[in-house]
């Protein structure tokens, strides 16, 4: 009997498809993979659900499914439930989600066995007198290691040892075996830190409703230990038989973060980031989908990881904006947790020295309880905080007398120095002193930024690069000069300054090679480099206990942005790389310099601490209802003619006022604030409201309408729900 599956292809097009089968429709089970030929390609699609062709329907239309991939669903039904969610709810095509959702080598149709591996076992302890020196090693090694070793862990602790292994091998004294490959734990665990009243008191909270779905915002000021806390709710998990699924927001904290677990639980801990290898990355999502990993720690993507027994999710850093995907499906992996928490009735954690404002905002609204940790782990003091006026004597490269003479005296006691300059790069401006040319991208609105160290031009927007001139291009003068520094620039006058010590420059252009950012901060803590100069790659989760001045050089860049999100990521900045400050057993101090001292943020901020700040941010925002305290959906549009986005945004806003609402209010179409990039013009349609129910239903009833516009096939357009980005 033919059976007739409705398929969800990875496409931009907002519906599945139908596929012929010769199998009944008892044999294709929601979630397995298929190849499926569509258009002129081959693809691999994911079942939605099937049915029997017993009425007959016309089916000469329909194409025949090349190859089943899976016996058994590789989603399972609480993840496939979820990508549904996702689709319906960020108003994105069920095909796409499910790729999201997948790592590559099983998008890509690859068997989704597990690896394995061979493994040496010791068969007899009966002694024999005529063995070798190294194979009674091997032998006293594996009699420590009863459930077997592979080639690799017998190798680090004795050297080559494969002829000794088949010489013990033919004696039947060991035996090799094939089992799955999994993840290696620490044999020699690190003693567990006494928790303090607030830390324990947080552990407590969390466990006591470990059997039910509830939302914990755990405040810590930095260095307060929140990592311990996770940690103890982790072990205290695992003991319960149940796995653990932690995020974080940057590739660049896994290396420290997993170390310091890894440290301290016997467990088989799997990393998901874009740094590891796809055979690697599938390897491990297959271990947590089979129970056999135990704890999964990644960043926003690993949300999407398929587990069998899941009894806790925690959320590190949770205000960073780089848990927001930014094209394709704009997802946000804090929702995405929340609602996975929700559905599979257990606790979620989210914890941060200065959580977002849509956090608090749940947390007065009673969704969410609130945990504090007040007081620093190690008993160190919060580091002093001074604002310096750049108005004031400055050394050179903006940095002010007062900031040089206190990293003189720093370095002479032989401290470590961090400044912090949210800019990479020389200089952000090039220009002719003679007719007032600047360097700009000819792909964007927007300047190249000089880099001296590969003499280029670079837009850090689409990435164009080109040699730096000698001279204009206009006037041919050689007189051209650089405006504004970056971290580059601040590095090179450091080393001018202080010739006898080393400075590190942390930045994407430094760290680009694989590991290189992990080497870094092994340096760092080592005291391999004295001064520090780097983006906020460095501002949250390091912890570098000889660090005991932070200099923070431009903190302007977020007093005066369009963006109204601005402050709040300024102040969130600020107060995690102040926390970078006198973490060890030396007291520590802040240097932040402003052209705008008397700032009311910075009076709040320095005076009043982050929580006022932000409460008095949230209150600003509940007053204009813009979120969290109201929704946003931002409708995006790009082509490479410059009228073709906003006349397709133009007929969008035709389609909306068709319908007698009052509820969302639509604002443009108007181009974007930076109107090309990459060579494409933007434009975006803003809708608002003070609920998020009303946009959904305004989208819900015209999204076909829309998607069968001429221009929806000619523009690249997009549905941003809950946008972070409104530039």
């Amino acid at each position: 009997m033919t059976s007739i599956v409705h398929i969800a292809i990875p496409c931009p097009l907002r519906q599945g498809f139908d596929y012929l089968s010769d199998l009944p429709s008892t044999a294709w089970s929601k979630g397995i993979r298929v190849k499926v030929p569509f258009g002129s390609r081959q693809v691999i699609g994911i079942v939605l659900n099937s049915h029997d062709n017993l009425d007959k329907q016309p089916i000469s239309k329909l194409k025949v499914i090349i190859e089943k991939l899976d016996e058994q669903p590789l989603i399972t039904v609480e993840l496939f439930n979820l990508i549904q969610w996702v689709s319906h709810y960020y108003h994105h095509p069920i095909g796409e989600c499910f790729q999201a959702a997948l790592p590559k080598k099983l998008r890509q149709g690859e068997s989704a066995e597990l690896l394995t591996e061979t493994i040496w076992k010791i068969t007899s302890l009966k002694k024999e007198d005529n063995l070798g020196i190294k194979q009674q090693k091997i032998i006293d090694l594996l009699v420590q290691n009863a459930s077997g070793l592979n080639q690799q862990q017998i190798t680090q602790q004795l050297g080559q040892s494969r002829s000794s292994l088949i010489s013990l091998e033919n004696k039947q004294k060991v035996v090799q075996q094939q089992q799955i490959k999994l993840p290696s734990t620490t044999q020699i665990l690190s003693t567990a830190c006494q928790l303090n009243d607030e830390q324990q008191c947080a552990v407590d909270t969390v466990w006591s409703q470990r059997s039910s779905f509830s939302a914990h915002l755990l405040q810590g000021i930095t260095g307060s230990g929140k990592t311990e806390v996770y940690i103890h709710l982790t072990q205290q998990m695992l003991a319960d038989n149940k796995q653990v699924l932690i995020l974080i927001p940057e590739i660049g904290l896994t290396t420290q973060f997993v170390e310091r677990f890894r440290q301290r639980l016997a467990a088989r801990i799997v990393v998901l980031n874009s740094s590891i290898s796809a055979g690697e990355r599938k390897q491990s999502w297959l271990l947590a989908k089979e129970g056999l990993a135990d704890v999964v720690i990644g960043t926003r993507s690993a949300v999407f990881t398929s587990l069998k027994k899941v009894g806790l999710i925690i959320i590190d850093e949770e205000h960073d904006s780089s848990y927001k995907q930014q094209d394709g499906l704009r997802y946000h992996a804090r929702n995405i947790a929340l609602v996975r928490a929700k559905r599979l009735s257990i606790p979620i954690v989210l914890g941060s020295a200065t959580p977002s404002l849509e956090s608090l905002y749940h947390v007065q609204q009673g969704r969410y309880k609130l945990l504090t940790l007040n007081k620093r782990a190690t008993g160190a003091s919060l580091p002093k905080v001074k604002m310096v006026d750049t108005a004031g004597p400055t050394a050179n490269s903006g940095i002010t007398s007062e900031l040089y003479q206190a990293i003189q005296t720093q370095i002479a006691a032989g401290n470590q120095v961090l400044l912090f300059i949210n800019r990479r790069g020389f200089a952000p401006v090039l220009m002719c002193h003679e007719c007032n040319w600047q360097a700009t991208c000819s792909h964007c609105d927007a300047r190249m930024i000089v880099h001296h160290r590969r003499h280029i031009l670079m837009c850090h927007h689409c990435g164009f690069i080109q040699r730096l001139p000698q001279q204009c291009p206009q006037c041919k003068t050689t007189d051209l000069n650089t405006y504004g520094a970056g971290t580059e620039q601040i590095e090179q006058t450091l080393q001018g300054y202080f010739p006898d010590t080393p400075v590190l420059r942390i930045d994407r252009d430094s760290t680009q090679r694989v590991n290189a950012f992990a080497d870094v901060v092994k340096y760092i803590q080592q005291g391999g480099a004295k001064i520090l100069v780097g983006t906020q790659m460095l501002a949250k989760g390091h912890d570098f206990h000889n660090v005991t001045l932070v200099g923070v050089i431009d903190a302007d860049q977020g007093l005066f942005s369009a963006d109204f999100r601005a402050t709040e990521v300024l102040a969130q900045l600020i107060t995690q790389v102040t926390g970078r400050a006198g973490r060890g057993k030396k007291a520590g101090k802040v240097l932040i310099q402003t052209s705008q001292p008397q700032h009311q943020l910075w009076q709040d901020l320095i005076g009043k601490g982050y929580s006022y700040t932000a409460k008095k941010l949230l209150q600003q925002r509940q007053e204009i209802s813009l979120p969290p305290a109201g929704s946003l959906c931002m409708i995006r549009a790009e082509d490479k003619q410059q009228q073709l986005a906003i006349q397709f945004l133009t007929e969008v806003l035709a389609i909306f006022n068709q319908h007698n609402q009052q509820q969302v209010m639509v604002m443009g179409p108007v181009p974007a604030i930076m109107e090309k990039r990459a060579g494409r013009y933007r434009a975006q349609l803003l809708l608002s409201s003070p609920q998020r129910k009303p946009i959904h239903q305004l989208l819900d009833q015209y999204i076909d309408v829309i998607s069968r516009l001429k221009l929806a096939r000619k523009v690249r357009w997009s549905i941003d729900i809950d946008p972070l980005d409104l530039m």
